[in-house]
């Protein structure tokens, strides 16, 4: 007899959301990239048709190098919204997180603080409050990512790493040259400091690092989630960051029972959920069972437990 199926989280709605900007940015990198280099070969211009400025191909190198070199900002740009959109995700699934790093996850500063923490200080916090779940070379990463966006697109030429940070981004100049296609970390500080633009090879590193250290604490921070208590904290924060939380309350527990609980687990497979028989063993799950009983509610019973207003209408409404 075959045993029930269950649900498995193995992807928050926050990895989702970085992976969707910080894959997106990529791809289109990668065309813009070509499109350059096709043009600089000869090919013929294309006008957009809605394009109604003035525009001629670049006859000079540096001219090409300028268009190269907005394609990479852009992407530094996003990635880095998309690494502080990560961690605001993270703060607001109820228990998928300690309460303490709240402020630091959101970028408040906190009493007795000079300042709001840095991106790579957040990202710093977040990993060593979990020790153990992240290599450190990624959390590095993050330091020079940042950092080099600063200089390359804020011309904040201030920006910096410390020197622990570059003795300890050397330590790991094996692994990350084994991790990512032989690339020589002590090369790309060197460029770093020289205040150039990175190349696709340092680009594509910080990037693939950042994507590891994200996956890693995310996998580690639901494999800490008991998995009925992670269905009622995700459906949650999916009603409250919903654009209207009421309308999408009575839509999805209009019939209540059974009926709702199926929606419920229609809108968990697109937020990271899934029935795969290869799942990891350690994320949190749940029984379809436990996911009637849990979250088959009726609409006032559900408006109560997510805390949200809905208007009454009649008996039983």
């Amino acid at each position: 007899m075959r045993a029930p199926a269950s649900l498995c989280f193995e992807q928050s709605p926050a990895l989702i959301a970085f992976r969707t900007a910080a894959g997106d940015a990529n791809r289109l990198l990668n065309t813009l990239l070509v499109a350059v280099e096709t043009l600089k070969g000869g090919a013929a211009a294309v006008r957009p048709p809605d394009l109604a400025v003035p525009w001629s191909l670049p006859t000079t190198p540096d001219e090409w190098l300028d268009t190269r070199n907005f394609a990479l900002r852009g992407t530094m740009v996003v990635l880095v919204d998309a690494l502080d959109r990560y961690l605001k995700i993270l703060s607001r699934i109820e228990g998928l997180t300690a309460l303490e790093l709240d402020d630091r996850l959101n970028g408040r500063k906190a009493a007795g603080e000079d300042h709001r923490p840095t991106l790579p200080e957040r990202v710093a916090s977040l990993c060593s409050h979990y020790s153990g779940a992240v290599h450190p070379s990624y959390v590095l990463a993050v330091s020079l990512l940042v950092a080099w966006r600063n200089r390359f697109v804020h011309l904040e030429h201030r920006a910096n790493l410390s020197r622990t940070e570059r003795q300890q981004f050397l330590q790991h100049a094996e692994f990350l040259k084994t991790e990512f296609a032989g690339v020589v970390i002590a090369d790309v500080i060197a460029r770093f400091d020289a205040d150039t633009p990175p190349t696709l090879v340092d680009l594509s590193t910080l990037l693939a690092a950042t994507h590891r250290l994200v996956r890693d604490i995310d996998a580690h921070l639901l494999h800490l989630q008991d998995g009925q208590d992670y269905a009622v904290a995700l459906m949650r924060y999916m009603l409250h960051s919903a654009a209207d939380p009421v309308a999408t309350l009575e839509t999805i527990f209009f019939n209540g029972g059974t009926r709702a609980a199926g929606r419920v687990l229609a809108l968990f497979l697109e937020n990271g959920a899934n029935h795969s028989p290869n799942r990891t063993a350690s994320a949190p799950s749940l029984s379809r069972k436990q996911l009637d009983a849990v979250l088959g509610l009726s609409r006032n019973k559900a408006a109560e437990l997510f805390g949200i207003e809905r208007p009454r209408t009649g008996p039983g409404q």
